[in-house]
C-alpha cells in the first residue's frame, strides 16, 4: 500500500476547523486527512502541521509541503498510523464511504493506540465529537484530573 491508501476521501478535507482555531496557524489549508481523522494542514508560512483530533493537539511536522510529501511516502514518523490502520483492517474493521477510525477512549483521555480501542464512526460525527471534547478541555492544564459525565 502507498500513502494515498491511508487518507480519507477529499470531502473530509473540507471540514470546519473553527473549533480548533486557538491551536492552529491562521490562515490554514487542509492538505489531506488520515483514516483516523487527523488533518495535515499548511499555515501561511508554508509549514505543515498535524491536527491530532484524538489527542486534541497540533504540532508542526514539516518545514514545507515538499518535505511533508517526501516524508509521508514512507511514513517513518507514523503520522498516518498505518500499522494501526492495517491491524484494524486485519481485524475486519473496514471503512465504508463517510467513515473513519475513531477511538473509544480518545488518547487525550488515556486511551491507547490499539485495535481494541478503535471503532468505526461517521467521520463527521468523530470530527464533531473531538471538537466538542477539545472545547471542554482546552483550558485544562496538562496532567489535571478531570471528571466525565456521560449524558444519554
Amino acid at each position: 500500500m502507498n500513502a494515498s491508501d491511508y487518507f480519507l476521501p477529499q470531502a473530509a478535507d473540507e471540514t470546519d476547523l473553527s473549533p480548533w482555531s486557538s491551536i492552529l496557524p491562521s490562515p490554514v489549508r487542509v492538505l489531506r486527512t488520515n483514516l483516523f481523522g487527523d488533518s495535515f494542514l499548511v499555515g501561511a508560512a508554508g509549514m505543515v502541521h498535524l491536527l491530532d483530533r484524538g489527542g486534541c493537539s497540533t504540532e508542526c511536522i514539516a518545514a514545507s509541503e515538499r518535505e511533508f510529501w517526501q516524508e509521508i511516502e514512507e511514513d517513518r514518523e507514523g503520522w498516518q498510523l498505518r500499522a494501526l490502520a492495517d491491524e484494524c483492517r486485519s481485524a475486519g474493521k473496514l471503512l465504508a464511504d463517510g467513515q473513519c477510525y475513531a477511538f473509544t477512549t480518545p488518547p487525550v483521555l488515556g486511551g491507547g493506540y490499539a485495535v481494541e480501542n478503535v471503532w468505526i464512526a461517521p467521520w463527521r460525527e468523530w470530527f464533531s465529537l473531538t471538537a466538542d471534547l477539545f472545547r471542554q478541555i482546552e483550558a485544562v492544564p496538562d496532567g489535571a484530573i478531570i471528571s466525565l459525565k456521560v449524558v444519554e
